[in-house]
């Protein structure tokens, strides 16, 4: 009866600040506020609580008029121009052309646009002068019902998550104004689409596990639930693993998005370069002597890439150990290529912390770089090579990564296991070598 009263005061307070009590911001046209606080996160039953702070989340998902109007827009996001890099065949595929959609045209306007990549939302997103909602962001947000701002340990709850998880989405889906709206306003969070999240990469439930021998070769799995926080949120799970199996040019029909905004006006940016290749990111990085660089100054030779960051204690000594192995099975040839380790740790892999990594480890710096960033400029990279991270506490949680990347930055090889047979990249340098 007390964990009841509670929660019904907790919803009145809540709902109250929600709708405009004093001192709550008024949110754009469109959106709603959601208050910050803190959640605790699945992935490991030791990791402190996460912060989502406060912003400002649209109602309802994008729908196809709004999508159609984007594109009407900006025609590169048309669906003959998007590149494949940007988007795969299945980019928009409900609809019947470019600016067409369909016979059911009335009732898909209001539905939510699907098929669409992660690149073509938060393009959708900026345009807007707003962003991809963070995980934290929308895991907080998700986690209540109508009536509570947490639900997510009442089994009626998760049932009803599970039931519409395990449908199959078939014919025009509902206008987005029917979805039940839960505490906050929000509607649509469940039971219509799957959403896009700014970091959907960074998902991979494997808590402390980094060092475990189970997960010798790949260093995330499923398994890692067993060190979960709450392993009766199978629900969360769920969508945890459906992110970690994305791609950022995937495009898939039961996969929309929402946006998002902070309190506070982000500072301007400029748009988001679309990029086929690293080579064709605009983010700045620092390597060991010089600042300010872009990825493409390393283009005019054949590269070997891998990610990852300083303190690790075990996948990235292994994988710099497998570069090695590489540069020593090339002879005289690895002088002909470069190697490049790009950290994913903007606060502390220093220009100074990665020359001592270096050192300890005897690499010879006329044949590799290492580079350091900000935080987008790696989130943008990792999404380009499909690379995954996750940050724990201090460290990071991380998918394994060997790129053999040509001369004009197209990824040409991928090993993602630790201590692979390494022919079949010593294979793709040499004809990378050998072609004129």
């Amino acid at each position: 009866m007390k964990q009841l009263l509670g929660n019904f005061l907790c919803s009145i307070l809540l709902t109250a600040g929600v709708l405009g009590a004093p001192g709550a911001p008024t949110p754009p046209p469109g959106m709603i506020y959601l208050p910050g606080g803190t959640y605790k996160p699945l992935y490991a039953k030791e990791v402190n609580p996460r912060v989502a702070p406060g912003c400002f989340l649209s109602e309802v998902p994008v729908t196809n008029a709004q999508f159609l109007a984007f594109v009407r827009e900006h025609p590169n996001w048309q669906r003959s121009k998007a590149t494949k890099e940007m988007a795969d065949a299945n980019y928009l595929r409900d609809w019947a052309g470019d600016l067409d959609l369909g016979p059911a045209a009335e009732k898909m306007a209001k539905a939510p646009v699907t098929n669409v990549s992660w690149f073509a939302a938060r393009a959708y997103a900026e345009s807007h002068g707003q962003r991809l909602p963070t995980q934290d962001e929308w895991e907080f947000a998700a986690r209540a019902d109508a009536t509570r701002i947490d639900a997510s340990t009442d089994q009626q709850f998760l049932r009803k998550l599970l039931e519409w998880y395990a449908k199959p989405t078939v014919g025009v889906l509902p206008d987005v104004t029917t979805s039940e709206a839960n505490v906050y306003g929000l509607r649509g969070l469940h039971g219509l689409v799957w959403e896009w999240v700014h970091d959907f990469n960074s998902t991979m439930i494997v808590g402390d596990s980094r060092g475990d021998e189970s997960l010798e070769r790949k260093l995330f799995c499923g398994a890692g639930s067993l060190l979960a926080s709450d392993v009766s949120n199978y629900a969360a799970f769920m969508r945890y693993a459906f992110r970690s199996s994305l791609k950022g040019n995937y495009c898939i029909g039961s996969l929309g998005f929402r946006t998002a905004k902070s309190l506070q006006d982000d500072p301007p940016t400029a748009p988001t370069a679309v990029a086929a290749s690293p080579y064709e990111l605009t983010s700045k990085w620092d390597s060991l002597n010089k600042k300010d660089l872009q990825l493409s100054s390393l283009a005019g030779k054949v590269r070997v890439v891998t990610m990852g960051f300083t303190s690790c204690r075990y996948a990235c000594p292994r994988i710099v150990g497998d570069l090695q192995r590489i540069e020593t099975a090339l002879g005289a040839d690895a002088a002909k290529i470069g190697f490049v380790f790009i950290s994913i740790d903007p606060t502390r892999d220093t220009s100074e912390k990665l020359k001592a990594f270096a050192t300890e480890r005897k690499i010879d710096l006329a044949n590799w770089e290492f580079l350091h960033g900000s935080a987008e400029g790696i989130r943008d990279l990792a999404v380009t090579l499909a690379f995954q991270y996750q940050q724990v506490e201090q460290d990071f949680a991380h998918s394994n990564l060997i790129a053999v990347i040509d001369a004009q930055g197209k990824v040409i090889h991928r090993e993602v296991e630790i201590g692979a047979d390494i022919k079949p990249t010593m294979d793709a340098i040499r004809k990378l070598l050998t072609t004129p």
